[in-house]
């Protein structure tokens, strides 16, 4: 159960690639994504979530990514060195978020859980 505590009639949970969701035709703006969330989203696959988030106008979005290769795109080679590709990334990501509206946090599970456990 993925959350036990939310009313099924008013969340709706789909496990499914972000292109087949997101090429869906017929969809109201009221059946759309307000939250979107992605675990462990492989190295670019988390912008594209994030950059599906924004093209919804999505009011909130979590990602925990997975793997960092390539996406340090555009970073500064000293930042990337300083903090590494992963964290590189996401400070990357969190500007392009709050370029677009989007207030920006970052948290972290137990690394027992998962060793990629930045939120």
């Amino acid at each position: 159960q993925v959350c036990p505590w939310v009313n099924e009639e008013s969340v709706q949970f789909e496990s499914v690639p972000l292109e087949d969701f997101a090429s869906r035709d017929g969809r109201d703006a009221d059946e759309g994504a307000s939250i979107v969330i992605s675990t462990h989203a492989c190295g670019s696959l988390t912008d594209k979530v994030l950059e599906y988030a924004m093209d919804i106008s999505a009011s909130a979005a979590a990602v925990m990514p997975c793997c960092y290769t390539g996406t340090d795109s555009g970073v500064p080679y000293g930042i990337r060195r300083m903090l590494g590709v992963g964290l590189a990334a996401d400070v990357r990501r969190s500007f392009r978020l709050q370029e677009n509206g989007y207030h920006v946090d970052f948290a972290a599970i137990p690394k027992a859980i998962t060793p990629m456990n930045r939120l």
